[in-house]
């Protein structure tokens, strides 16, 4: 590689995991905006993207970034390679981790796929997430908010994210994809577990081994239901995947398992922080509460820019697959980038007074949440439907939203790529709704 920037200690503290630097990055992608905007991080292995126009040329650009390997690169002498090569050395454990590293090798799909791959799998399960089926689910989500809002609001009180922002999301992709709400819980615990690697590359031995099981039962489990659903196809988005065809062509059973795994993962897991975010600013900002409950047509512009202002993704990875100049200087093939989403949302150049939390912001859906060109979310109109029914509720039911006093901590997710509180209390003044 050339060009090669010392990356400052800001950053390091951030990959590290530092709680003051995931609870406020913002400074250190100004810094990096201003002053190295394209450079090498020795701690993360890879180059770091931090401004608008250069974060879009990457994203646009799949014939020269590669998208393998989306969580980002895993050096030979890291701490999650030392874990899975000892778990991989233990008896309990060699033949899960024989039977994961499999799967993981043998497919490439939507989220780590590259053109034409990504073009095709896209194709056979677009319809799933087509804007008539996300249409018809509406009810249903209004109906789990609904739900889940009774069981706390007349307390006058809540922890939001264990009470509602973990289960609205979770119980809406389960019923999407069309399996029983009594494995919830099972569900919640495989989406924690694997998404450990995100944003996480140093983790313990029991968290490692806790993504090997979780990837274990997760197989087991949904390679039955792929099954009974090839047999049996009901509405549902397992039906979906499991009998897509394009031009006589089906999936291939690990391409499945792998697209239900990000399904699953991505259709809770930032939605989660999504709401949680939300709910944040309203308890946070009276005065920007009282017009939104006063105007309900400003709920859009405050779900755009939580998502702007707080990406849940803070970014992901690309690979060179050849010598790319960008920003100034030379990314080598072979060379891993973190596009940092997170950052881009944040550039001044792009959206004025970046750092100000604007409910009326004019082209605040140029955000980069949900990706961009080629990835960008397949489950972006799903995530938003949620956000916006959620938003109309939680006001509807909860008056003068605020801080729960001497509660909150403020301690977020031990990943410097999700950004979401871990717990969030609330207090406010129940109403019939």
């Amino acid at each position: 590689m050339t060009d090669t920037v010392d990356a400052g200690p800001g950053l390091d503290q951030l990959i590290h995991r530092d709680q003051a630097a995931i609870r406020c990055p913002y400074p250190i992608f100004a810094e990096l905006r201003s002053e190295r905007p394209v450079h090498f991080s020795d701690e993360l292995g890879a180059w770091v993207v931090t401004r608008y126009d250069d974060v879009l040329a990457v994203l646009h650009d799949t014939d020269r970034f590669s998208s393998r390997m989306p969580t980002g690169p895993q050096r030979v002498d890291s701490i999650l390679a030392e874990t899975m090569a000892t778990l991989s050395q233990d008896p309990d454990m060699a033949d899960i981790f024989a039977s994961v590293m499999d799967q993981r090798n043998m497919a490439t799909v939507l989220l780590n796929a590259d053109p034409p791959d990504h073009v095709r799998q896209r194709k056979l399960v677009n319809g799933a997430f087509r804007p008539s089926r996300m249409k018809a689910m509406e009810p249903t989500i209004d109906e789990v908010t609904m739900r889940l809002l009774d069981r706390f609001v007349a307390r006058g009180e809540v922890e939001l994210v264990s009470e509602f922002a973990v289960g609205l999301p979770m119980t809406i992709i389960a019923y999407a994809l069309g399996v029983a709400d009594d494995d919830l819980a099972t569900f919640k615990r495989w989406s924690d577990d694997l998404v450990m690697p995100v944003g996480n590359h140093s983790p313990t031995l029991e968290q490692s081994r806790a993504y090997l099981v979780s990837a274990k039962e997760f197989s087991d489990f949904f390679r039955q239901v792929l099954a009974d659903r090839r047999e049996d196809p009901k509405a549902d988005l397992i039906s979906d995947v499991a009998n897509a065809e394009l031009d006589g062509e089906h999936l291939s059973e690990a391409e499945m398992l792998s697209m239900l795994q990000q399904f699953l993962v991505a259709g809770n897991e930032t939605t989660t922080k999504l709401l949680t975010n939300i709910a944040h600013h309203l308890a946070i900002d009276p005065d920007m509460q009282e017009r939104v409950r006063a105007d309900r047509t400003l709920v859009e512009g405050l779900v755009e820019e939580a998502l702007r202002y707080e990406a849940p993704v803070g970014g992901l990875f690309r690979q060179a697959t050849e010598a790319v100049e960008l920003g100034g200087v030379t990314i080598a093939e072979g060379d891993h980038v973190w596009v940092v989403y997170a950052s881009a949302n944040r550039d001044d150049e792009r959206f004025p007074e970046a750092d100000r939390f604007d409910v009326c912001r004019e082209n605040v859906r140029d955000h980069v949440a949900f990706g961009h060109g080629e990835h960008f979310c397949i489950g972006a109109a799903l995530a938003r439907a949620e956000a916006r029914i959620a938003v109309n509720r939680i006001l509807d039911r909860m008056g003068d939203i605020r801080l729960a006093e001497g509660k909150n901590d403020f301690a977020f997710e031990d990943t410097f790529v999700l950004r979401g509180l871990k717990q969030l209390y609330l207090e406010f003044t129940p109403l019939a709704g």
